[in-house]
């Protein structure tokens, strides 16, 4: 295990050591892919997109995850049906007393992924032109860090309400320092994410909706000029606590930061799990 996940265990090391406290650092990753689902909601087949990207034993600690799992059954015209699906599997690190790792599916997401797809919500081409931009405190302090919106919208696409349901930083600090820095990061990605409108459902079982939840990460981070771009795959960071948006009766907590970036996640999209995420 721990020779597979070099590079995050190492980069969990770098962060523990500057941060003095192994409690509060997280080191996980977004593992991509689709399934199979039989009309019985039984996962038939389950496929990892580029499994060499995560290291193949945690590819194949997913994969066999997920073909135990059992969803709501994919019904069309009333009837359960043969379904395919995307799914985003996020997988967290723990560090054992011996000093090996351990594995274990914290949270998932499924569907949503198609931009032609009329009966999930889509961002409109406006929101481009009003990304949130970097706070200056949080440049100054070199602070990085990733928002996770929960956002109300109503039948117009407009968004009424809106919630940083967690904000994890890649930083670590005191927590009065860590808590004003979520709040910093947070209250930008809200600022803009408030104005946003969004193409709402027009087809399929969320059309006749009076208003949607949708769900998006906001990242901030810092490139160094003429460094390459920075690997994602793995990151190490200390997770904040979550926030539950007032208006959704169900919230599903641990699937609040098993999102890619640039995606848009519709409540009531995708099918829908039934068994517990990891088994045995």
């Amino acid at each position: 295990m721990k020779k597979v996940l070099f590079g995050a265990t190492l980069a969990m090391a770098t962060m523990v050591a500057q941060a003095g406290n192994l409690r509060d650092v997280e080191s996980s990753a977004l593992v991509q892919g689709s399934l199979v689902l039989a009309p019985d909601g039984t996962v038939r087949d389950a496929t990892i997109t580029d499994p060499a990207k995560y290291g193949q034993a945690i590819s194949d600690m997913v994969r066999k995850a997920v073909l135990q799992w059992r969803f709501q059954p994919v019904l069309l015209d009333g009837a359960p049906v043969i379904a395919k699906s995307s799914m985003r599997v996020r997988v967290v690190l723990k560090k054992n007393p011996d000093g090996n790792y351990t594995a274990r599916i914290k949270g998932a997401t499924f569907g949503d992924d198609d931009p032609g797809d009329t009966g999930v919500l889509h961002a409109a081409e406006a929101n481009k032109k009003l990304y949130p931009h970097y706070p200056e405190a949080a440049i100054r302090a070199r602070v990085q860090g990733t928002v996770y919106l929960a956002l109300h919208v109503d039948r117009n696409g407009r968004v009424t309400d809106a919630v940083a349901e967690q904000v994890n930083l890649d930083n670590t600090g005191t927590d009065l320092a860590l808590k004003r820095y979520r709040e910093v990061l947070a209250k930008s990605a809200l600022d803009v994410a408030r104005t946003w409108t969004y193409r709402v459902p027009t087809t399929g079982k969320l059309a006749g909706q009076d208003s949607w939840t949708v769900h998006l990460p906001v990242r901030y981070y810092l490139n160094t000029l003429g460094e390459p771009p920075r690997d994602h795959t793995w990151e190490t960071y200390v997770p904040g606590p979550y926030t539950r948006a007032p208006w959704v009766d169900k919230p599903d907590v641990n699937a609040a930061d098993a999102l890619a970036d640039g995606a848009v996640q519709t409540d009531g999209a995708g099918p829908v799990l039934l068994s517990p995420l990891n088994h045995g």
